[in-house]
């Protein structure tokens, strides 16, 4: 099962956003956002909560299972 730190990622490269844009609109430092995505740092609610509306999804689509 793919983890959700990596279906983050592919939403922001579909989104063509750049780890640095993620990381000014969620007011965190680049290396922050980056550790996120490689799941390092775990994400509190809110800031998911920010992260899913500059992606433009719904929390449910990164914890969906693949089948």
């Amino acid at each position: 099962m793919e983890n959700y730190y990596s279906k983050i990622r592919e939403y922001r490269i579909q989104n063509n956003h750049t780890p640095e844009y993620i990381a000014i609109q969620m007011e965190i430092s680049v290396k922050n956002y980056e550790n996120i995505e490689k799941g390092i740092v775990d994400l509190k609610l809110s800031k998911l909560d920010r992260l899913v509306k500059i992606l433009g999804i719904k929390k449910s689509e990164i914890f969906k299972l693949d089948n």
